[in-house]
């Protein structure tokens, strides 16, 4: 008989507990909700190193991703995003993390300068025009599957390689009814493309598949991407913890809970490591294949297994009658994973695509043109010097847009680049240290460096010295010496500082970068026999 008041004493509290909780969680909803209203461009932050550090819940919503039982992830449908460009310089590494922490829904001034580039995913979740499932029989379809250079990271939806390659096609065939389908997604792997032919794109009954795979399968994750595929069926106890994990007030105490510990690298640090690691791999004379091995167990898709994705989405695509273009998409030639896909390219007989080869030749024309109009020494390759024990290195930088308009220093951890020291170690441009001709805008350096060396650096621009202030775009430049001689000079192609040529990014090209791709891919389709058939074909008169 005593116990019912005991109950009701009991549960007082609980339920007050519990009322309390659900108005915190209604308010930090609805506080999520007016803030990201009110977002009309959102910044992605970058940071050397990608040491990003805990995310804030309340972006959550912005997010371009969702999750995905059969392909781990996927666009969100009908998803419509305004992005910040802010790849860029910045007056130091506390304003550049304050963007991705930031609560308040404003931009800051410091960005209004700055460019935007907008997405827009139709109701399949695709960065492309809506289509239906079934072909119609007068046109050519070309699907393109692939990473976030098929999607088409940091550029316009019109700027995407898929769509100027169909602007392409229609110029040179304005008769034809052409169809290309971007089924690119950001962060795919062969594998998660596989999966994506099986489920989607055979369906679509294409002519041609575009398979650009290969940046991501190659990436040092932790973890296999079959490891998680397919999903397992959810239990009651995981949807229970999920249900959970979903509660904002739980999230964001987590979330302060880990911004007190976070503890990032500095600047310094990572040059260090770099060096470090350069100098490691340089002894132990270790060929990149090498070193992708040793990391196998844990890069998203090993070697054997993307030869086999590869080569069974070129199987299944001729099962169905469609033609094949591989494409490598990625800035460094010597990653094995580009060799491994020019086997297979060579292997089954379809045209084969190198990105960053295209994009290496365009920067060496580049980088000539610009030493030829301002009379500079060229880069492309050493010239006698006058330090037998060393290599002498000229590094060449302008000012760029982004950029303000003063000095112009370097600094790595080796002792000529500053020993770690920043706004040291200037750059001149008055005719001495190195510098070919004063007064031309062009801020040179001579340093003497050990020959076989991999260096990292970074530029500033006037900061006070010894604090990393007016730093460029957030990423580390590499001086690479790998065959050098002791006594040799190099100098290095002309710089703009805030700005790496042909990329967007440390990651991705830019939209010069993704019209190259778009050339490339139709000049790979025309010269495919089949392809040519069906477009003469079809643009014959009355066809």
């Amino acid at each position: 008989m005593r116990s019912r008041p005991g109950l009701r004493a009991l549960a007082l509290p609980v339920l007050a507990t519990l009322l309390i909780g659900a108005a915190a969680e209604t308010a930090l909803r609805a506080a999520y909700a007016l803030r990201n209203a009110s977002v009309e461009a959102i910044p992605l932050p970058y940071v050397p190193g990608d040491h990003y550090g805990p995310v804030p819940p309340w972006g959550d919503a912005l997010r371009l991703l969702e999750p995905d039982p059969d392909l781990i992830w996927r666009t969100r449908p009908g998803a419509r995003r305004r992005y910040v460009d802010v790849f860029a310089p910045a007056e130091n590494e506390g304003e550049r993390r304050a963007l991705l922490t930031r609560f308040l829904p404003a931009a800051p001034a410091a960005l209004a300068h700055l460019p935007t580039w907008s997405v827009t995913i139709n109701r399949r979740g695709f960065r492309t025009a809506e289509f239906e499932i079934a072909r119609r029989p007068s046109s050519l379809r070309v699907v393109c599957l692939g990473d976030s250079w098929t999607f088409g990271a940091n550029v316009d939806d019109d700027a995407t390689y898929p769509r100027r390659l169909a602007a392409a096609l229609g110029s040179r065939f304005p008769t034809v009814d052409v169809e290309v389908l971007n089924l690119g997604v950001m962060g795919y792997s062969s594998l998660q493309g596989l999966a994506l032919v099986r489920r989607q794109a055979l369906a679509l009954d294409p002519d041609v598949l575009v398979l650009g795979f290969g940046m991501n399968d190659s990436r040092v994750g932790g973890f296999h991407d079959a490891d998680l595929l397919p999903a397992p069926p959810p239990t009651l106890a995981r949807r229970a913890a999920a249900a959970v994990g979903r509660l904002e007030t739980l999230r964001l105490m987590r979330y302060a809970a880990q911004r007190l510990t976070h503890d990032p690298p500095s600047l310094a640090d990572l040059l260090r490591a770099a060096d470090e690691g350069a100098r490691g791999a340089a002894s132990a004379a270790r060929t990149a294949p090498e070193v992708y091995a040793e990391l196998e167990a844990w890069t998203r898709v090993p070697l054997d297994a993307y030869r086999r994705n590869i080569a069974e989405m070129v199987m299944l695509a001729r099962g169905r009658g469609a033609g094949v273009v591989l494409l490598y998409n990625g800035l460094w030639e010597d990653n094995p994973y580009a060799g491994a896909l020019a086997e297979t390219a060579r292997g089954e007989g379809v045209p084969f695509v190198n990105s960053a080869a295209l994009l290496a030749r365009e920067r060496a024309r580049r980088d000539a043109r610009a030493e030829r109009a301002l009379g500079l020494a060229a880069s492309a390759g050493p010239v006698a010097g006058e330090a037998p024990d060393a290599v002498e290195v000229v590094l060449r930088v302008r000012h760029g847009a982004r950029g303000g308009a003063r000095g112009l220093y370097v600094v790595g951890a080796h002792p000529a680049l500053g020993g770690l020291v920043p706004n040291r170690i200037a750059l001149r441009d008055d005719g001495t240290a190195g510098d070919e001709r004063a007064g031309d805008g062009v801020f040179s350096l001579l340093v003497r460096l050990p020959a076989g060396a991999r260096l990292a650096y970074v530029y500033t621009s006037g900061g006070r010295e010894g604090r990393w202030e007016g730093l460029d775009v957030p990423t580390l430049r590499e001086i690479d010496l790998r065959g050098a001689r002791a006594g040799e000079r190099r100098y290095r192609p002309v710089e703009t500082f805030g700005r790496l040529p042909l990329q967007a990014d440390h990651w991705h090209t830019d939209a010069a970068g993704y019209r190259i791709i778009a050339d490339a891919v139709l000049e790979a389709l025309l010269d495919d026999d089949a392809i040519h058939r069906r477009l003469g074909a079809l643009a014959a008169p009355g066809s």
